[in-house]
């Protein structure tokens, strides 16, 4: 069974992807947007790219989101893993960002 399942059912998920930060994809699903490797690459480069600030505040990075005119990426990183979501604006984005962080929550025990 696909990690990625619960995301891929959802009408607004374009495509979705676990990653490690090494922006390696480990599992994909999706049907439009961006190409899963390039998604990944992308993921884990925002990631780190982020971690000046983030260590600025003495936290580490948990979820971001960036936003187009036509799409949004939800993401969420956890123990070395980003797991995002490509979704159309004005989609479901408060059921994919659950869904999301869900997910997120059992893969921990999992990877």
């Amino acid at each position: 069974m696909s990690w990625l399942s619960e995301l891929e059912a959802l009408p607004s998920v374009r495509r979705a992807v676990l990653a490690g930060m090494d922006g390696l994809v480990i599992e994909s699903v999706g049907r439009g947007g961006l190409s899963a490797q390039v998604l990944a690459a992308e993921m884990a480069a925002l990631a780190r790219a982020m971690e000046g600030i983030t260590g600025a505040l003495g936290e580490d990075l948990r979820r971001f989101t960036l936003a187009t005119g036509s799409y949004e990426l939800l993401a969420v990183c956890f123990e070395g893993y980003c797991l995002g979501a490509l979704i159309e604006r004005g989609g479901e984005r408060a059921v994919v960002g659950q869904t999301i962080t869900n997910l997120a929550m059992r893969l921990v025990d999992q990877l």
